[in-house]
């Protein structure tokens, strides 16, 4: 039975922590003017980032081209192609991972996802089984399906943080992080409408500008909801260590020595 100390100093654990939790939760508002603060001086290289990912990105149809439909080397071309654009991807998201953490510019983190074969394959799996659970998720309902897809949210980014995780792991990573912060996500997403009509009315030019503002921005909320994760995990931790209960001592037993 915990007496009444031990409730009182563990409502205070939790009071507190809930406190640090609210400070961190940045508001849309919030992350876009860190987003625009961690772009200063950053524009160009954003900008840059976005043309050398488009032109890397349609880079394998120029082959397709060349290449019959409806055959075997044709399904063999677009599953490597698939695989391609998805490391590709990740290397993408990992430049912006570093302008929201300040750090120099270097063009070759758009190669990240191509360190290894193992890591490459381990991205495209990922990302698979990730479509897959949310195509399934849509049949079943619409409105779940858009639940999951801000659920796995950040499944890429924990990829570029953490290369040693499976693909479900990364996945249940990114559903436990994203508990309770999905309409965070959501309404953060919706502040830049304005910008995505802006890129529509000039026939995609402004997206050069919007696109690294925006991602910028998701991986400022990244970075903030992996902090929220990782002291909700210590916290949890260092209570489960205060409560677990002292193994007993035995006490030394004197036995008399008969004479």
């Amino acid at each position: 039975m915990e007496n009444k100390e031990d409730i009182q100093v563990e409502e205070t654990q939790t009071e507190v922590f809930e406190g640090r939790e609210e400070e961190m939760a940045a508001s849309a508002a919030e992350i876009r003017a860190y987003a625009r603060e961690a772009m200063r001086g950053k524009w160009g290289y954003g900008v840059l980032i976005c043309l050398l990912g488009l032109l890397l990105y349609i880079a394998p149809s120029v082959p397709g081209l060349f290449i019959e439909d409806n055959t075997t080397l044709s399904y063999i071309w677009s599953i490597l192609s698939a695989i391609y654009s998805w490391g590709l991807w990740l290397g993408f998201l990992a430049c912006f991972v570093d302008i929201a953490r300040k750090l120099p510019n270097d063009y070759t983190r758009l190669f990240t996802g191509f360190r290894s074969i193992k890591y490459l394959l381990k991205i495209a799996l990922t990302l698979l089984l990730q479509t897959i659970f949310l195509i399934l998720w849509t049949l079943l309902l619409i409105v779940p399906g858009i639940i999951k897809a801000f659920s796995y949210a950040m499944t890429e980014y924990i990829l570029i943080d953490h290369p040693e995780y499976g693909p479900l792991q990364a996945i249940t990573e990114s559903r436990k992080m994203m508990d309770g912060n999905r309409m965070r996500l959501f309404i953060l997403d919706l502040s830049f409408i304005g910008w995505n009509l802006l890129c529509l009315v000039t026939f995609g030019f402004a997206a050069l500008w919007v696109f690294p503002y925006f991602h910028t921005a998701r991986a400022k909320f990244y970075l903030d909801v992996k902090a929220a994760y990782e002291q909700k995990l210590a916290a949890t931790t260092l209570q489960e260590a205060e409560t677990v209960p002292a193994e007993p001592v035995e006490e030394e037993k004197e036995f008399e020595v008969e004479e």
